[in-house]
């Protein structure tokens, strides 16, 4: 009889515990998190702080915790390797943690984050896994669900790249050429001078001229003469995509955006007014700012596929058009003989700014190159716009390039071809 009462009490104690942990487990259980920074850039690091509290009277005698990164994001850890003078690196993009939470108990945690890909994501999902005294009776829920909860978002900017090393012009010339469309100033031929500006790199510094000034002076280095500039970026992958609206390979569209980022970069250090355009959906773009793009018309059905963004210029606007560039989806809303037929019929809109005077040029970055941008380049020639193409990857249409096209092939496809 004694140990059926014994067995009974151990039942009924299970069964409370149960009930309780089931009703209360949630109960004063709050979940914060934030970033050490919103933005960075590609292959850069941040921190991801998170609190777990237990804000009531009742423990939690299990807790685990399940984070979950997306795509481009990953875990870094770092350990040291016993005996030896290094450490092992790793990356994750899920970890396991298991905590025993008493009453009244915070859990303050720190992560670091790896971010490997450019893009916008959204930090925070994680899983919650409870059990009771006797482990018999598991929950899970989301940690969304808990008070102090907030979803955080980090933009991961595109990293500029070397196009002086990574490309290489397709006639294989070597040395110094002088060119009116080159993006690279030459700090041997100086122009003139003039007063420091923020932005301006050490290098320029004229120091003469600073000592007989009493104040900052820079050189005027040569370049092209005042232009727009419209940077086109063919989302195609392919001449002929499996999935005509995804890429079918997203890494050279990767290639592609990075070495958009660089001519950002490159032109922004001479107050060059400079463009986007892309055949991408709008609807589809990351941006924190709807200004950044040009309003569509509704009723040209292939142009309101096509994103032309707003003029950005100079040091400050820079980071906007990394920005727009971050939010760019793996997404294809016209093929590229659509996009370069719309532009050609209609010039004025693709390669003039409302509010700019002077001459423009377009540089198309493409993971490709092909007949159709031959016939191209020779109709925008007639219009009095120059075409600058910048291609990523070894994929060529076309049986022969002619002379007077200035292309830009990666040194990676020349090796390979």
């Amino acid at each position: 009889m004694f140990f059926f009462a014994i067995l009974l009490g151990v039942l009924l104690a299970y069964l409370i515990q149960m009930k309780v942990y089931k009703k209360h487990t949630k109960d004063h259980l709050s979940y914060h998190l934030h970033l050490s920074a919103e933005e960075v850039f590609q292959d850069e690091d941040l921190y991801f702080y998170d609190e777990i509290a237990n804000d009531k009277l009742l423990p939690l005698p299990f807790l685990k915790v399940n984070d979950e990164l997306p795509q481009g994001l990953s875990f870094h850890f770092i350990d040291p390797i016993v005996g030896e003078d290094s450490v092992k690196e790793s990356f994750e993009q899920q970890v396991q943690s298991v905590y025993v939470l008493q009453s009244y108990q915070k859990i303050r945690r720190r992560w670091r984050i790896t971010c490997k890909k450019r893009g916008v994501y959204h930090v925070g999902e994680a899983l919650l896994v409870t059990n009771d005294v006797f482990g018999l009776n598991s929950q899970s829920f989301s940690a969304s669900v808990l008070p102090g909860y907030t979803e955080e978002t980090v933009v991961v900017l595109p990293k500029p790249i070397d196009l002086q090393s990574a490309f290489t012009a397709a006639d294989g010339l070597t040395g110094d050429v002088f060119s009116n469309h080159s993006l690279l100033t030459d700090p041997l031929i100086c122009a003139g001078i003039r007063e420091y500006r923020p932005g301006d790199g050490m290098r320029q510094i004229n120091w003469k001229s600073t000592a007989s000034h009493g104040k900052y002076m820079v050189n005027i280095e040569e370049h092209f003469r005042h232009t727009l500039f419209h940077i086109v970026i063919n989302m195609q992958s392919r001449t002929i995509e499996k999935n005509p609206e995804v890429p079918s390979a997203p890494h050279e569209i990767e290639r592609c955006i990075s070495v958009a980022a660089t001519l950002f970069d490159r032109v922004s250090e001479l107050d060059i007014p400079t463009r986007m355009i892309l055949n991408t959906p709008q609807k589809s773009l990351k941006i924190h700012d709807p200004l950044m793009v040009s309003a569509i018309d509704e009723e040209d059905p292939v142009g309101r596929k096509i994103v032309i963004s707003r003029s950005f210029e100079g040091r400050a606007e820079t980071l906007d058009a990394l920005r727009m560039l971050a939010g760019i989806p793996m997404e294809i809303s016209v093929p590229e003989e659509k996009l370069l037929d719309h532009i050609l019929a209609n010039p004025t809109l693709y390669t003039q700014a409302a509010d700019y005077r002077g001459s423009a040029s377009l540089i198309l970055i493409s993971a490709y190159f092909s007949e159709r941008m031959i016939h191209f380049h020779r109709a925008m020639e007639q219009l009095g716009v120059q075409v600058i193409y910048y291609i990523t990857s070894s994929n060529r249409n076309a049986v022969k390039i002619p002379e007077d096209i200035e292309i830009y092939f990666s040194v990676g496809s020349i090796l390979t071809d």
